[in-house]
């Protein structure tokens, strides 16, 4: 595929307001961050995970039910190691030292934290066709690390999706970090996921952002062959202002009853679907596994994917990251 680039930074391509009405439907994206214990094995903090990961494979699964049920495609980019159902702990490279020292060399019975090729096989074995794409092999800051290591990364969690009958098109990079796009181009990935920072206007335009919004809009681009689409830094598929994982909500908002919570968030994700369905400019929400992995935030996901299903296709195409290089590019890069 020969994509050209397109003029203009995403950040100087952001709406503030409504847009012209679009010939064509809508578009919505969503991913989700499947990391378990490899998002915070260079922190060494785990408390916002169930024990072994038990909640998160639990809804895991309540999401893949009724994700079938409403027939909604999710990008599920999943950290590499996880697809491993053992190791020694050895990974050869041109990693720092120390980089794997979290890695306890031992199998997905032991430290379900670590290995989770039931998640892959869960996530491939539905009716919807999710897509499984990359979030690297270890979980490395593509934008903080040498090239090689990127590559490194790369080719070998490339590998392991290849001996799952699946080829990537698309990445995730952890923490938001960016890899190059030529790099990424040469491994015959076309898609990537890059978060645009929209705080730095105070305390009370930041509580806005995270709970009534809206959404910013961002029209994807076509960067160095790399199909760019853009997500705000924080998760926006779950809300802040409820708990995340097995972490407690954030003091600010814990003075909001949390049944206005939920519903404030529940009308944050129908509002914003529907600005993107008025405008045509593709909207892409996203979160980790864990964050919805509580019963108030899937409370408000569920009722959300139920709205979902109601929207007429012909207004709103949910599209996988892979499915926004296949078709022509007009729709979502004009603007």
């Amino acid at each position: 595929m020969n994509l050209s680039s397109l003029r203009g930074s995403p950040e100087s391509q952001a709406h503030n307001g409504e847009t012209a009405p679009q010939d064509e439907a809508g578009t919505l994206t969503i991913s989700m961050e499947v990391e378990l214990g490899w998002g915070v094995h260079d922190q060494g903090t785990y408390a916002h995970l169930s024990r072994d990961g038990v909640a998160e494979r639990q809804y895991l699964d309540t999401l893949l039910a009724k994700a079938d049920q409403c027939g909604v495609p999710i990008t599920f980019d999943i950290v590499g190691h996880l697809l491993l159902e053992e190791c020694d702990g050895f990974h050869p490279g041109p990693y720092a030292d120390g980089w794997f020292d979290a890695d306890p060399g031992t199998d997905f019975s032991r430290h379900p934290l670590f290995y989770a090729p039931d998640a892959a096989e869960a996530i491939l074995d539905t009716e919807v066709g999710h897509e499984l794409c990359t979030h690297t092999f270890s979980h490395v800051l593509c934008g903080q690390v040498p090239r090689p290591v990127v590559d490194e990364e790369l080719a070998t969690s490339l590998a392991l999706h290849e001996e799952l009958g699946v080829t990537v098109r698309s990445i995730v990079p952890p923490r938001h970090s960016r890899p190059p796009n030529d790099l990424l181009a040469d491994h015959g990935i076309n898609v990537a996921r890059y978060a645009i920072p929209t705080s730095g206007h105070g305390r009370l335009r930041r509580f806005r952002e995270l709970t009534v919004g809206p959404h910013p809009l961002w029209h994807p681009r076509v960067v160095d062959d790399v199909v760019e689409t853009y997500c705000t830094t924080y998760p926006s598929l779950t809300a802040s202002s409820l708990p995340s994982g097995q972490s407690a909500t954030p003091r600010l908002f814990r003075p909001l009853p949390l049944e206005i919570r939920k519903k404030i968030h529940l009308n944050y994700l129908q509002r914003s679907t529907e600005r993107a369905i008025r405008t045509g400019v593709p909207l892409h929400l996203w979160c980790h596994l864990y964050d919805l992995s509580n019963e108030h935030q899937w409370d408000v996901l569920s009722e959300y994917f139920e709205y979902l299903a109601t929207v007429p296709e012909e207004d709103l195409q949910i599209r996988t990251m892979e499915s926004l290089a296949t078709e022509p590019l007009q729709a979502l890069t004009n603007g």
